[in-house]
């Protein structure tokens, strides 16, 4: 049992409010006896840790802290630092999936239903900073740990599925180009999202702009929606993978 201190994941809490873990009513303080909630609790504590300071500055003792709990609670959860790292690891991935899982892709209507996987995905790396920190800290170590989270790539095959049909009736309508590579798709319109958000502030410094402002987040998206719509739509675009370079 523990007195919990409520962790961030991004700018949302990410537990749901039946869930949600109180650190003060009055003057008393509610204890967690939920192992189920201690060990989501934890997670969300060390991703705070993991995102501020990366796998090899992180503390274990600095989650403790954080979570008011102990390392020996913690241990009993999690065996290893690399344990807890790749479950912090796996939560986060798992938070942009359920974001893209909640879309409604209606094959009937294609053109909007790429707009809003792209608004959505979007959105997710604006809302939610430590995603972004958490998979910039990972691509640092060559997805060192990402390796051994084996369940993270079937979070995947579900929306490629969705991805594959809505793209198959775009191009029965006539409405999208033949010929399109849905995981090099998917890397495009994730990485419209990231980029722009691991980037943000030296990009701000470099081209004088404050990117971070509401004006340029809107903007952003909007163009990222245009530039996978104007790829997909029916136009005569090369297809770059067959262009040869000349040595």
């Amino acid at each position: 049992m523990f007195v919990s201190k409520p962790c961030s994941l991004g700018i949302h809490n990410v537990l749901d409010q039946g869930m949600r873990i109180e650190t003060e009513v009055g003057a008393k303080k509610k204890r967690i006896r939920d192992p189920r909630r201690t060990q989501q609790h934890i997670i969300e504590c060390a991703i705070d840790e993991f995102t501020e300071r990366g796998f090899d500055g992180a503390r274990i003792d600095a989650i403790a802290e954080q979570s008011q709990t102990n390392k020996s609670l913690i241990y009993k959860y999690f065996t290893s630092k690399d344990e807890l790292y790749i479950a912090s690891l796996s939560h986060t991935y798992e938070r942009l999936r359920a974001s893209q899982h909640e879309i409604d892709l209606d094959e009937n209507d294609p053109v909007n239903s790429m707009r809003k996987l792209v608004e959505s995905t979007f959105n997710t790396f604006a809302n939610n900073p430590q995603i972004v920190r958490m998979m910039t800290h990972e691509n640092v170590q060559n997805a060192r740990f990402l390796k051994q989270a084996l369940s993270i790539k079937l979070l995947y095959t579900p929306l490629l599925e969705k991805l594959s049909n809505v793209i198959k009736i775009g191009q029965e309508q006539g409405l999208f180009r033949e010929n399109v590579d849905l995981k090099h798709l998917y890397v495009s319109i994730s990485a419209l999202g990231y980029f722009y958000f691991s980037n943000t502030h030296t990009l701000s410094i470099v081209l004088d702009e404050d990117f971070q402002s509401s004006k340029h987040i809107v903007n952003q998206r909007e163009q990222a929606v245009d530039m996978v719509l104007s790829y997909l739509q029916n136009r005569d675009i090369p297809n770059l993978t067959s262009i040869r370079i000349e040595s």
